[in-house]
């Protein structure tokens, strides 16, 4: 993404993830500044979700993804969206980090078939624990 579009977009994905994760919300900067990456993929689903998804060679990981209304398929859709885009790019697996507790989340890409590969203990400002999550697309 150009960094006219990373800009211009920054302030939506802020917004999105401020309603999405408000007791964690990423600045519109932190925004500006992950769009403008060469290998950064940025999704927006007008009904109120975002996904950010870095690729580098064949690997890809999922930075952030969310949405402001939950069980209304956003999330499904942007993770279909996200792993098709990584499909065409040749990526072999794909990374992200989840949060222990949060369930819906980690349905969602039970439903995808991430696996388990890692517990990061105390990984989150509250003391919360992540999982890392990974996809074999080969």
């Amino acid at each position: 993404m150009s960094p006219a579009y990373a800009a211009a977009y920054a302030r939506v994905f802020a917004a999105l993830h401020a309603q999405a994760f408000p007791h964690e919300p990423w600045d519109e900067a932190s925004f500006a500044t992950m769009l403008a990456q060469p290998n950064m993929h940025g999704f927006l689903d007008e009904r109120g979700g975002f996904l950010l998804l870095r690729i580098i060679l064949d690997e890809a990981e999922i930075i952030t993804i969310g949405a402001t209304a939950p069980r209304q398929g956003i999330a499904t859709t942007l993770l279909a969206q996200g792993i098709a885009t990584a499909r065409a790019a040749g990526v072999q697996k794909i990374h992200l980090e989840v949060a222990e507790d949060n369930a819906p989340a980690r349905a969602l890409y039970a439903a995808q078939n991430f696996t388990q590969t890692g517990l990061r203990k105390t990984y989150y400002a509250n003391g919360g624990a992540a999982l890392t999550l990974a996809l074999d697309l080969g």
